[in-house]
């Protein structure tokens, strides 16, 4: 009886947490929704680089195959040498690192070349 109630809370847990991940995915903004404002101090310097918030608007529009105004940035955690982005895409979370003037997506690994 044990195993079976373990087995039990097992799979509805691991339900609920697949049922969370796909509502997680998906973002739906209000019409009046404002995207937080980036540091104007870090912004001028990363322009140098052209590593700016406008530049990554590009980047995704480009990797995505969308217009730059289907890009909504959720949260911005930036410093000069790196930053974290949640933007929704066409109505998807995903989210973004920057690593000194070099934009990928969070889950990628810039050192992993055997693929």
């Amino acid at each position: 009886m044990k195993k079976f109630l373990t087995a039990v809370v097992i799979v509805v847990s691991t339900m609920a947490f697949a049922q969370q991940t796909e509502k997680d995915s998906k973002c739906d903004l209000p019409k009046d929704y404002q995207e937080p404002k980036p540091d104007k101090k870090i912004q001028s310097w990363l322009k140098r680089g052209d590593a700016t918030i406008e530049d990554l608007r590009k980047h995704i529009a480009v990797e995505n195959d969308c217009s730059e105004k289907d890009v909504v940035f959720l949260r911005i955690s930036e410093q000069k040498g790196n930053g974290m982005y949640s933007v929704c895409v066409s109505g998807k979370a995903m989210k973004y690192k920057r690593m000194g003037t070099v934009f990928m997506g969070a889950g990628e690994n810039p050192f992993d070349v055997a693929k």
